[in-house]
């Protein structure tokens, strides 16, 4: 018995046995920015702050901040969302490899901008010609999964169709239906830009 096969199919065949493109250099360092700068930046600025203060207001300024970070709530919320958000990066790019969410020759989509709000992460994702929206909605669960959260959401761009935004929900969802859908119903999603 033979089996037709559709473009779409040989065009997902394709994309599946093409290997995903390693970032060049310059895209690797924008990946891992923070990291560059916290290993390099902050100790230089700890030993150039510890000269210009000296050894008491540098223990001071050094107290101030951690008592910033450790007692003022705000302050304490603000560098939890920034952290969680720069491990959102990373999983979600590492999960868009494996998920294979990339164009026919390997590029992946490039995350513009990460911010957390009201509990979530919401992320700015730039799509390359060839991938499409469609391909970063099916990975929702692999991208749930892989980001440590209880549902995530992905809306385009109401003007950008290269643009998507995908919020990833890390907090227990608030408000559980009693009745669930069929999985093979298309759920309209909520507009996050």
């Amino acid at each position: 018995m033979t089996r037709k096969h559709t473009p779409e199919h040989v065009t997902e065949l394709a994309r599946q046995l093409t290997p995903v493109k390693r970032p060049n250099p310059f895209l690797w360092a924008y990946h891992w920015r923070y990291e560059i700068a916290a290993v390099t930046l902050l100790p230089y600025s700890l030993v150039v702050l510890f000269q210009w203060l000296g050894p008491l207001w540098f223990a001071v300024a050094l107290a101030c901040a951690f008592h910033w970070v450790f007692y003022w709530r705000a302050g304490r919320r603000y560098l939890r969302g920034r952290l969680r958000a720069i491990v959102v990066q990373h999983r979600l790019r590492a999960t868009s490899a494996r998920a294979r969410v990339c164009t026919l020759d390997g590029r992946r989509p490039a995350i513009l901008w990460t911010r957390e709000r009201d509990g979530e992460i919401l992320v700015t994702v730039f799509c390359p010609a060839g991938l499409e929206f469609r391909q970063i909605r099916d990975a929702r669960a692999l991208i749930a999964s892989a980001c440590f959260a209880t549902e995530v959401y992905v809306d385009r761009h109401p003007r950008f169709a290269s643009l998507v935004t995908v919020a990833v929900c890390t907090a227990p969802p608030r408000w559980v239906p009693a009745q669930r859908g069929n999985p093979q119903e298309i759920v309209p999603l909520r507009v996050h830009s």
